[in-house]
Order: C-alpha cells, then structure tokens, then sequence
C-alpha cells in the first residue's frame, strides 16, 4: 500500500471537483467532532460551550489528518435547546434532553421559532469566525445540525412523537412547522458565516419511519431547508442515521447536493439515487472505524472506492456517521491513509 501526499489542498480538491476538474484523490471526509476537543487536551463540554476551544479542536484535528470538510457538531439537541429545551450538560459526553419541554398541547407556549442569536447557535458563528481566519483558505467549512423531524422530537420525546404521528398528527405538524422555521434561521446565518449547513436526521431513519411516513412527516419539511439553502447560493448535504436503504430514493428527491449515508448498501444507493446527487459514505463508525484493525480500515475502505469508481456526478468516501470519542485517532489516518492510495489519481499540476 503506497500512499501519496497529497497534492491539492482540500479547498482546491473540492473546488476543482465543483468544477469538473481533475482531483489528485477521492474526497475523503471522516466525520470528526467533538472527539477533536481531546487532541487539545479539553474536554466534550468545553468544545459545545466556547467558541475558542471548538475552533482550536477543529484546526488541530485538521492539521493532524488533513481530511477534506471540517464538520462542527456538538450534540443532536442544540436546535431544539434554541427554541427552548432544556439540556443536560456532562463534562464529557455530548449535552441531551432529559425531560421533553412539550409533554401537553398547553406546553407549546414554551416553546418558540428560535432566532439566529438564540440558545448556543452563537458558539457556531463565533467559532467559524475563528476558523475562517486560520484555514479557511486551505479547507471548507460546514455546519450540521439536527433537522426539522429530529428537533421536533426531541421537543415532544422521540416515544410520544412516534405515537403522535399516527395519535395526534396536528401536533407533530405544530411542531415540526416550529422546528422547520428554527432551522431556517440558523441557515441563513451559517451560509452568511461563509459555512454549508448539513442537515442530520437521526429519527428520520428507516429504521423508524416507514416510508410512507416519511414521506408524511419528514420530506416537506427537509425540502423547505433544501430549498432555502439553494436560495441562498449554498450546497446542502443530508445525512440520515441508521437504516435508509428503503428512502434513500426520497433523500434524493428532495434535492440535496449530498446523499450521506449511515447504513446503506453503497450498491443499492447508487441505483436509487441514480445521478441526482453526490454520494457521501459509508464506512461504519461503531465496528469498522471503533475496532479496527487498521487493516480492516483499509480494506473496508478500498471496498468502498471499487463499488463508487464510477459512479456519477462522484462518490466522497467517509464514515457512516460521527465518529465516537473512542474511536482510536490512528484509525481515523487509517481512513485518509486509504484515500490517499486506493484513492489516489493520476494528476498534473499543471491541469
């Protein structure tokens, strides 16, 4: 296994990629998020609550692997934090929602459409200012946060909410209408950060809804933010955790520049979304990418790039989903290592 250093620089790839210019390698963007706090020798509340200390991580994370999109994340609940929720902060596990703010219709009034400035969504801005000026000529920048049909249940409690849809559909819509325009303004601030918003949606998955529930529940509403975000000049990925391979043709109907992908045969996904969008995926972060060995990286990985090679618009190797804070860091270079040979492309740099 021969790896070659890099020749573009992940800015440049990307670009040249838009451009339908030739890459020097796959695109390759593990998902790295908070675990990045350790590399700085902080911990997971510090990275979701300071600006600087999120910042820091990513720079540090960036220049240790060198990978092609940095990704701030902190927790699935933030979203829903804004528009009034309140979350459980430890110091080193991502902040969740205990005890759902809206457990009656009477609970609605406390609840809000967040504004941009709202909840942590200043942490976001603050750090992509930072980032920005440290690499954001080298690097993109991009910001995933929890959609519309995700923060609704985190607001209701992902049980009630479940029910509700077939129980009390009015309020799902009450709340996801809420979610969906709390989202809209914290795009609108991301993409003026100089940012793309990804849009995630654990409970969205397929191991939950049906497709005809999705259909019901999550597709207007994720198109609204895929919409928007066209309006406003920018690209938007969505990822969608667990299983999708029955809705992965609706993610794409949808309109998102990226299909990211949790657990999805790479193979049915490319009949499915048949050229209407990038796919991004998916080596399995909880098994492959947590155990290992590095050979098995690879492996995995050269797998994933013989199935994609000739897929297009192209194929974006990366994990499944957010890499956990035990993921060993020398796994994480075991997937750019990969990139960088299985991956790797004849080029020019005079092209």
């Amino acid at each position: 296994m021969q790896i070659r250093e890099d020749i573009l620089t992940p800015r440049e790839r990307v670009l040249a990629f838009l451009q339908g210019k030739p890459l020097d390698r796959i695109i390759c963007m593990p998902i790295v998020t908070s675990n990045a706090a350790h590399l700085i020798g902080k911990n997971i509340m510090e990275f979701q609550l300071d600006p600087e200390v999120m910042a820091k991580s990513y720079i540090a994370a960036y220049e240790k692997f060198g990978f092609d999109l940095v990704y701030l994340f902190t927790n699935c609940s933030y979203v829903a934090e804004a528009m009034g929720a309140e979350l459980v902060y430890s110091d080193d596990e991502p902040a969740n929602s205990e005890v759902p703010a809206v457990n009656s219709i009477e609970d609605l009034s406390k609840i809000k459409v967040a504004e941009k400035h709202d909840g942590k969504f200043p942490v976001f801005y603050e750090a992509l200012d930072i980032l920005n000026r440290n690499i954001g000529d080298k690097v993109f920048l991009s910001v995933c946060f929890s959609g519309p049909v995700s923060t609704a249940a985190t607001l209701r409690g992902t049980e009630r909410f479940a029910k509700d849809t077939y129980a009390n559909p009015e309020l799902c819509h009450t709340l996801l209408r809420m979610a969906t325009d709390s989202c809209k303004n914290f795009i609108r601030e991301v993409v003026a950060h100089g940012a793309m918003p990804i849009i995630l949606e654990p409970i969205a998955s397929g191991s939950i809804f049906s497709p005809k529930m999705y259909q019901k529940f999550a597709f207007p509403y994720i198109k609204e933010l895929i919409d928007l975000a066209h309006e406003l000049g920018a690209l938007i990925p969505l990822h969608i955790c667990g299983k999708t391979h029955k809705i992965v043709d609706q993610m794409a109907d949808s309109g998102t520049d990226v299909v990211s992908l949790d657990e999805c045969s790479l193979e049915v996904a490319k009949e499915k979304v048949a050229g209407r969008a990038v796919i991004l995926g998916n080596i399995t972060p909880a098994t492959d990418l947590l155990f290992g060995p590095v050979e098995r990286i690879h492996q995995v990985c050269k797998e994933a790039i013989e199935t994609m090679k000739d897929y297009k618009p192209g194929f974006f190797l990366s994990s499944g989903c957010e890499i956990p804070t035990k993921v060993p860091f020398e796994h994480i270079q075991a997937m750019m290592d990969a990139a960088r040979s299985y991956g790797a492309y004849d080029y020019n740099k005079g092209e």
